[in-house]
Parts: structure tokens; C-alpha cells; sequence
């Protein structure tokens, strides 16, 4: 199992149990999860970093001197085509 296929795994596992009412203990034991794996995922779930989201950038090479980006935020920006992948990188995150 990949790491997005267990974060769907464990994202709906602690869907499950939020739905059940169930007391922790209870629903680990009726699911033969351990209880500590369980509360590992809902921290890491709940991170700051679980939050992010993979979303598309489009950009288009208007001009040869240009590489517009256009983010999901709305933001458009114009970059010099000269930047390297890893300086466009940067302002991408920047940006978002």
C-alpha cells in the first residue's frame, strides 16, 4: 500500500469511527486495529502537513521570455522563462 492509498485507508477508518459513537477501545477491538495505531493516524491526520493538498498549476509559455502560472488560488503569475525548475518551484510555493 502506497502512502496516498493509506491515507484513504485511515481517512475513512477514522470517518468510521467518528460515525460509530463508539468508545475508542470498543471500536478498535470490534475492527482488530490497536488502539495507539489509531490515535497515531488521528494525529497525523490532523497535521498541518495531512492538510495540504495536491492541486494542479497550469502555466503556458506565452513568450519565449515568459512562463505564466496560474494557481487554484487565483493567483496568475508571470515568471521569467530563464528561472530553473527549482527556482520556479519556490515561487510556487511562495505563492500558494
Amino acid at each position: 500500500m502506497n502512502q496516498l492509498q493509506k491515507h484513504d485507508h485511515w481517512t475513512q477508518i477514522l470517518t468510521e469511527f467518528k460515525q460509530s459513537q463508539l468508545p475508542i477501545k470498543q471500536f478498535c477491538t470490534e475492527r482488530s486495529i490497536h488502539y495507539q495505531t489509531l490515535y497515531y493516524w488521528v494525529k497525523k491526520l490532523n497535521s498541518k502537513e495531512a492538510k495540504q493538498q495536491v492541486q494542479p498549476i497550469v502555466f503556458d509559455q506565452e513568450s519565449a521570455d515568459v512562463v505564466v502560472l496560474l494557481l487554484p488560488n487565483g493567483i496568475r503569475a508571470e515568471l521569467p522563462s530563464m528561472l530553473s525548475q527549482t527556482q520556479i518551484k519556490h515561487w510556487v510555493a511562495a505563492l500558494q
